[in-house]
């Protein structure tokens, strides 16, 4: 792309650029800079998992603890309900 048509519509050089392009900038034919995609950092956990610093968790998600300590509550909404109500009746 000329630096004069970059000039004229930045931004369909823009959009090119986020869907995926790397454009090359030219001057009088010669090449003056690039724009490609900012890469999107990586997050932390992946950046310790990467350095071996830390292990990925074995599931996804959060473990249902409330049914291992409560094995008679069919879950935690029902338990909160019960607390309000105990609260409320005082």
């Amino acid at each position: 792309m000329g630096l004069r048509e970059l000039n004229q519509n930045p931004s369909k050089a823009v959009a090119r650029v986020r869907a995926g392009a790397t454009i090359v900038v030219t001057d009088r034919g010669r090449p003056v800079l690039r724009l490609v995609p900012e890469a999107a950092p990586a997050a932390l956990l992946e950046r310790m998992v990467a350095a071996g610093e830390v292990t990925p968790p074995a599931e996804r998600g959060m473990p249902e603890l409330a049914l291992d300590l409560l094995p008679d509550v069919s879950s935690l909404s029902e338990l909160l309900m019960e607390d309000r109500d105990r609260e409320r009746k005082r």
